[in-house]
């Protein structure tokens, strides 16, 4: 697994831009260039990428160009390592750099294709693969023989939120976290949004309504509905909040109050068959997050979501059950609006709206279970159960 962090003391930023120009001569063979590349980055933001034995794996230096563009300066990932997603996160780390500053474009310079290079070839293909557009080959600008190519990217400002199409049928056992980075392109920083229903499915939480005998409370509570599906709402209950039969309103074990207990026909696997919440659907959370980092090596956050009733409101929103990698709430406490009024009790329920939105490309008729959001700021970590009312606060509890 590679982690990417800014290196902060000038020292160290030359030593590791050194070490790993070192053993790349194909691209940093000229030693008058390499000793004025060296001298440069120690005065320039950079990010190195790290293996987990603790050895650099690459580098990436920034440098500002005027108030509305940067250019990558210089970038180098250890030979050994190429093609496991190191250039990625490297270039992720500073494209998130770029964005924080201003900037709306990036640009990059390299060796031109009117020169054969196998090695640069292979540059140019990263680049352009990552969204840099080849603008103009320029003589002249580099010595004699070095044709430089001007690459640009406009950079993304703003939140895109990405349907991950070409999904199976997931079943018991399955690699959810593989089967989705086959199909989606993650990056660094990129919140995965999937359905608790591909989840429970991979979590063997399905359950045969054959296999269950209602209990009388059951039938009474079931009005038109099957009383078996009933008794598997009840065994999933907590506590009953309120029922109109067949409506039933429960807090799960969980601590989630929404209707059925969150067990549910649609989507099922098959006929006769019901689909339950996750054990602990942050666990679930955390497991997707890491698998995807063993698989990428890039650092995402993962909630996963369902769909829930609000008083009040007619229809359904989905909402966050399972979290890892972003804190779920956003305190605003303290702070001052536009005319200095302080805020004292408003906070954002950050990781619902996530949920809420990816399900604008998600769908319940789409089978589409699962979203890449792109572009959000977050930080922080943090639990789903966190948005819960607690039972102190509730009034209508």
């Amino acid at each position: 697994m590679i982690r990417v962090e800014a290196v902060d003391a000038a020292e160290d930023r030359s030593e590791i831009a050194r070490e790993i120009m070192r053993g790349l001569p194909e691209w940093f063979g000229i030693a008058d260039a390499t000793a004025h590349y060296v001298a440069a980055v120690s005065e320039l933001p950079t990010w190195a990428a790290w293996t987990d034995s603790g050895a650099p794996a690459g580098f990436v230096s920034l440098k500002t160009q005027g108030p509305r563009a940067a250019e990558v300066f210089a970038m180098g990932v250890r030979r050994e390592l190429h093609r496991r997603g190191v250039g990625s996160a490297l270039l992720a780390a500073a494209e998130e750099h770029a964005v924080r500053c201003g900037a709306e474009y990036l640009q990059v310079k390299t060796l031109g294709p009117s020169r054969p290079s196998r090695g640069y070839e292979a540059t140019r293909r990263f680049y352009v693969a990552r969204g840099f557009v080849p603008l103009e080959e320029l003589d002249g600008l580099w010595e004699h023989d070095n044709p430089c190519l001007m690459l640009v990217k406009r950079l993304r400002h703003g939140i895109e939120i990405h349907p991950v199409t070409g999904l199976p049928e997931v079943h018991e056992g399955d690699d959810l976290a593989a089967l989705i980075v086959e199909r989606a392109g993650i990056e660094n920083g990129d919140v995965l949004v999937v359905a608790q229903k591909v989840v429970s499915k991979a979590e063997c939480r399905v359950v045969r309504l054959a296999d269950v005998e209602p209990t009388q409370r059951a039938r009474e509570l079931s009005g038109d509905r099957d009383p078996r599906q009933t008794e598997v709402m009840l065994r999933e209950t907590a506590r009953v909040v309120r029922s109109r039969p067949p409506l039933l309103i429960a807090e799960t074990r969980h601590g989630f109050v929404c209707a059925s207990a969150g067990v549910d026909a649609s989507n099922a696997p098959g006929p006769e068959t019901v689909v339950l919440l996750p054990v602990d659907p942050d666990a679930s959370a955390r497991r997707l997050r890491d698998r995807v980092a063993e698989l990428t090596g890039r650092t995402v956050a993962v909630v996963v979501t369902d769909s829930f009733g609000r008083a009040w409101r007619q229809g359904t929103t989905d909402v966050a059950i399972g979290l890892a990698g972003l804190a779920p709430l956003h305190n605003l406490h303290g702070e001052r609006d536009l005319v200095g009024y302080e805020l004292h009790a408003t906070t954002i329920a950050v990781a619902d709206e996530v949920a809420g939105a990816a399900e604008l490309v998600m769908g319940k008729l789409n089978r589409i279970p699962a979203a890449v959001v792109r572009g959000l700021p977050h930080r922080g970590d943090g639990t789903a159960l966190e948005l819960v009312m607690p039972a102190e606060r509730d009034l209508f509890r």
